[in-house]
């Protein structure tokens, strides 16, 4: 198997650049893929100089990151999901508590098993593992099952 020489200066950055105009990511993220075809220090001069003209940004990544899957996931899977891609915890927090907070966590769960109630069919069971697959903690799980159940218990009575 043949290596390949690690990029230079200009190599790599035309291929962070490319990386980052297919879509947004984390220093963490972008450093690793540096790292794996360049030098350390080229990789560290290549992000110093993305951070400085406002392409790397790590507080924006996560508020968009947290923005585009709140309707799919809870806040434990995003927030699992931004640590394994390098965001600072602190920054984590921030970003999920702009985004609401437990009500608005309830509000989407309880969307969520509206949507795929054709998958639990009304099983309290099956909609609790539902949402707990998709990030949501047990005590925001079970008040969305509860309260799909009563909704449906009113509509069925009248």
């Amino acid at each position: 198997m043949k290596s390949r020489e690690p990029y230079d200066e200009e190599r790599a950055m035309q291929y962070a650049l490319r990386s980052l105009g297919r879509r947004m990511q984390s220093r963490a993220e972008l450093e690793r893929k540096l790292l794996a075809r360049t030098t350390p220090e080229v990789a560290r001069s290549v992000l110093a100089r993305l951070l400085q003209w406002g392409y790397l940004d790590d507080r924006a990544f996560a508020e968009v990151f947290v923005r585009s899957h709140r309707g799919r996931w809870g806040e434990l899977r995003i927030a699992a999901e931004l640590r394994r891609r390098g965001v600072d915890e602190g920054i984590v927090r921030e970003a999920l508590a702009a985004e609401g907070g437990e009500e608005g966590e309830l509000a989407r769960a309880l969307a969520l098993l509206e949507k795929a109630a054709w998958r639990h069919k009304g099983d309290h069971a099956r909609m609790v593992r539902h949402l707990q697959g998709r990030g949501f903690a047990l005590e925001v799980a079970l008040n969305a099952a509860r309260a799909y159940e009563k909704l449906h218990a009113t509509r069925e009575t009248e």
